[in-house]
């Protein structure tokens, strides 16, 4: 019996499944089973691969999407470890034989994961996921919920920081596996941060590996969502179990195919998908956080920002109804928010194709506005100057 079992669900990904397959393969921990869930595949993904390894484990079955096909993966596996891996993703060397090497020295723990890089911006662009988010993206929202909890300790500049709890160095348990990649300044770090999910997506399932045990107690995929149900799952993983974070890249995420085309629309990122996967985030946020504390200012207020961005979401579809929807909730609930102004554009608009297109353009503006405004030059002095000027007669015009 194998001591990982590695679950890839595919759907019609022949342009991408031997490349993910070959980076298990190229896993300097060998001990593992491959078990590759074709989910109805219509094009040459199963015979790509069928053969190829005698560790690979294939099961085809009728369309169940990427949660059904996850759950059988996990119903067959028989590792002590279960580890995931989409089919247009791939694992570096180094992540099973590192993950396993933690458990070894903390074997009370139930499950790790790390950063992975994220070409989210175009092919040739590689971000450290959790970093770029606990730098750019999340502190901010934080700040407009009111709330403390991003918060860096005193004295404290590491973003990670922000979330875990303790850090320490890699240990002599892993330092001769760090060592041998490209990667030095590499940190373990610890610590409860459930309550942390509700700005989003810390883990990825990508570089996570967990124990059977954990895998047990939190249970299979909840199939009522197509996509998005990993953070729901990975939230259950973080309100039961201490979380356990690697800070060196253990894998990349592609958004991008190799030869630099946007992937196909089964992707989370197309936008053909991203009304959908957005509010599928946003009942799993209620379902977590929202459900018991609907009256909490803080969760209120990121319960607004997620109806704003399913409402932005479904406008980029060109769902006015939805857009409306969502808009609408927002824009009832308290505190300030661009929701009301959003809702009467699409209301007025001829078609939401045309509200888009103002509001993409207006967006646009503004980000040039604000760059003018913290640009160093005479031009970029002379706007602040204006806009002051006009900030100040606004209100001055409100107070009278």
């Amino acid at each position: 019996m194998s001591l990982v079992s590695v679950i890839v669900p595919t759907y019609n990904r022949g342009e991408t499944i031997q490349a993910a397959v070959a980076s298990v393969q190229r896993q300097t921990f060998t001990d593992w089973e491959l078990i590759i869930v074709d989910d109805g595949s219509t094009d040459e993904t199963a015979a790509l691969i069928e053969g190829s390894d005698p560790r690979l484990v294939l099961i085809r079955q009728k369309n169940q999407g990427v949660n059904g096909a996850r759950n059988t993966g996990m119903l067959r596996a028989r590792g002590r470890y279960i580890a995931f891996l989409d089919s247009d993703d791939e694992w570096l060397p180094h992540h099973l034989e590192l993950s396993l090497a933690f458990f070894r020295a903390f074997p009370e723990e139930d499950f790790v994961s790390g950063e992975f890089f994220w070409n989210d911006r175009g092919p040739a662009r590689r971000d450290n996921f959790l970093r770029t988010a606990l730098t750019e993206w999340y502190p901010a929202l934080a700040e407009r919920a009111g709330s403390s909890l991003l918060k860096l300790p005193l004295g404290e500049s590491d973003p990670y920081r922000r979330v875990f709890g303790s850090v320490e160095p890699i240990g002599e348990w892993g330092k001769d596996i760090v060592a041998r990649t490209p990667y030095r300044d590499a940190r373990l770090y610890r610590g409860r941060v459930f309550e942390h999910m509700r700005f989003g997506f810390l883990f990825a399932l990508l570089p996570t590996v967990l124990t059977r045990r954990a895998q047990e107690a939190v249970g299979l995929f909840d199939t009522r969502y197509r996509i998005g149900s990993d953070y729901g799952y990975l939230a259950n993983l973080c309100r039961r179990f201490k979380a356990n974070y690697f800070s060196l890249p253990m894998a990349i995420r592609y958004e991008y195919a190799r030869d630099g085309a946007r992937l196909n629309e089964g992707h989370l990122s197309t936008d053909s998908t991203r009304f959908e996967f957005e509010r599928d985030l946003l009942h799993q946020f209620e379902e977590f956080f929202g459900a018991e504390r609907g009256e909490d200012p803080e969760i209120a207020a990121l319960r607004r920002e997620r109806q704003l961005v399913v409402g932005r979401a479904a406008l980029g579809q060109g769902n006015r109804a939805e857009a409306l929807r969502y808009f609408g909730e927002a824009k009832r609930s308290q505190g300030p928010s661009p929701a009301g102004a959003l809702w009467w554009l699409v209301r007025v608009a001829p078609t939401a194709g045309v509200a888009h297109t103002i509001y993409t353009g207006l967006r646009r503006a503004g980000a040039l506005g604000r760059e003018l405004l913290r640009g160093p030059t005479a031009w970029g002095r002379i706007a602040r100057k204006a806009w002051g000027r006009f900030r100040g007669a606004f209100t001055l015009k409100r107070r009278m």
